[in-house]
C-alpha cells in the first residue's frame, strides 16, 4: 500500500520543487532587470511652468463657513495653508445685478448693484487670501436670469444676443466690485462654465460662434474700462469638446487677441480609467502649442458621494492630474469640490461637529 502512494507523492513533490525553482528563477531575473534599469534626470531641460494648484468651493462654501470653532479654523488652515494651494476658483455672482441697473450698458449705476448677497463665497475667498492664496479665477455658471431667453439661471437657456453688452457690463461690475468692496482681485475670468452642457443647475449654452461673438463684446468692454482680468475659454465639460470652440474663437483675429488661457474639464474621461483621456489631452496640447496659449484644467472630481474623501479617490485624482500635466502639458490643475471632500473627511473624524 505504501508503494502505491509513493509515486504520486514523489511526482507531486518534484512538480512543487520545480515550480519553486522556476519561481525563484523568474524573481531573480526580475530583480536583476530592475537593478539594471538606469534613470537619467536632465535638470537643464525645461517643460511647462507649473503656475500652481488650487480648488473651488462652488456651491459648498457654506459648509466651511458654518462650521463651529475650532473646527472651522482647522479646516480653513488645512484647505488654504497646509495643502499649499495658491489659486481659488469663484462663481461670477449674478445676484449683484438681479435686475438691470439701468438701460445703459455703458453706465455703471453703482447704487443698483448689490455686493452683500454672496457672503459665504466672499468669506471663503477672504480666508483663502489671509492664508496665502494669491490667484483668483471666476467662472460664469449663468448670466443673470433677465438676460436669458428662458428668464431663469437654471435649466439650460442661452444669452439673448441683444444682452451681450449688458453681460459685458455685469461681468465688468463684478470684477470691479469684488476688488472695491471685498479686496479680492480677480485675475482671470471664464466667460462660461461648461458652455456645451445642459443641467438643472445654473447653466447657459453657447455654440462656438456665439461664444466667439460674446468674447469680442467683453474684450472691448474690458479695454474701455481698463480691466486687466484675463479671459479664459472655453471651459467645456470635456477635453475633446474644447477643440471646436478653440478653433472657432481663435479663427477670429479680434476674439483671439483677448484670450489668455485655454481651459477644459475632464468629464468625458472615466474617473477610474484616467488613461482613457490621454489621446484627447495630446490633441489639446498640440492646439495650445499652435496658438501659443497655456492649458488649465479648471475642474474635475469624482461625483459618486460614497467615494468622496477616500484614498481611492485621491489616488485616481493624482493620476488624472499627472496625465493632464504630462500629456496635456497643462500648467495648472484644480479639483472643483475639494472643500466638500475635505469637509466630509473632517466630519468622519469629528462626529460632534
Amino acid at each position: 500500500m505504501k508503494g502505491k502512494f509513493l509515486m504520486p507523492i514523489l511526482a507531486a513533490t518534484i512538480i512543487i520543487a520545480a515550480g519553486l525553482v522556476f519561481y525563484m528563477y523568474v524573481q531573480n531575473r526580475i530583480s536583476n532587470e530592475i537593478l539594471e534599469v538606469s534613470i537619467e534626470i536632465n535638470g537643464a531641460k525645461r517643460n511647462q511652468k507649473i503656475e500652481g494648484f488650487g480648488g473651488s468651493g462652488a456651491y459648498y462654501e457654506w459648509l466651511l463657513r458654518n462650521l463651529r470653532e475650532p473646527y472651522r479654523t482647522e479646516v480653513a488652515d488645512l484647505l488654504f495653508s497646509h495643502l499649499g494651494i495658491n489659486t481659488y476658483r469663484l462663481r461670477a455672482w449674478t445676484k449683484i445685478e438681479s435686475v438691470n441697473d439701468d438701460d445703459d450698458p455703458e453706465n455703471f449705476n453703482w447704487e443698483a448693484f448689490n455686493f452683500t448677497t454672496d457672503q459665504d463665497q466672499v468669506w471663503n475667498a477672504i480666508e483663502a487670501k489671509k492664508r496665502g492664496v494669491t490667484r483668483f479665477i471666476a467662472s460664469v455658471w449663468s448670466p443673470p436670469a433677465w438676460m436669458k431667453n428662458n428668464t431663469q439661471e437654471t435649466n439650460d437657456g442661452y444669452l439673448l444676443p441683444e444682452m451681450y453688452e449688458e453681460f459685458a457690463e455685469w461681468i465688468s461690475a463684478y470684477i470691479i466690485g469684488y476688488k472695491k468692496y471685498h479686496g479680492i482681485d480677480i485675475g482671470w475670468i471664464s466667460i462660461q462654465n461648461e458652455s456645451d452642457y445642459t443641467a438643472t443647475w445654473e447653466t447657459c449654452i453657447y455654440t462656438p460662434e456665439q461664444l466667439k461673438d460674446l468674447i469680442k463684446v467683453v474684450g472691448r468692454k474690458f479695454a474701455r474700462e481698463g480691466i486687466t482680468a484675463k479671459i479664459v475659454v472655453p471651459e467645456t465639460s470635456g477635453v475633446y469638446g474644447a477643440i471646436n470652440y478653440i478653433e472657432a474663437i481663435m479663427s477670429d483675429p479680434e476674439a483671439a487677441q483677448y484670450i489668455d488661457v485655454f481651459a477644459a474639464h475632464l468629464y468625458d474621461v472615466q474617473f477610474f480609467n484616467p488613461d482613457q483621456g490621454i489621446m484627447w489631452l495630446k490633441m489639446l496640447s498640440e492646439l495650445c502649442a499652435k496658438y501659443g496659449k497655456p492649458l488649465w484644467m479648471t475642474e474635475y472630481s469624482y461625483l459618486d458621494f460614497p467615494e468622496a474623501g477616500t484614498y481611492n479617490e485621491a489616488l485616481y485624482t493624482a493620476q488624472h492630474i499627472h496625465n493632464t500635466l504630462v500629456y496635456g502639458n497643462a500648467i495648472s490643475a484644480w479639483d472643483k469640490k475639494f472643500i466638500r471632500i475635505i469637509f466630509w473627511s473632517i466630519m468622519a473624524m469629528h462626529q460632534s461637529i
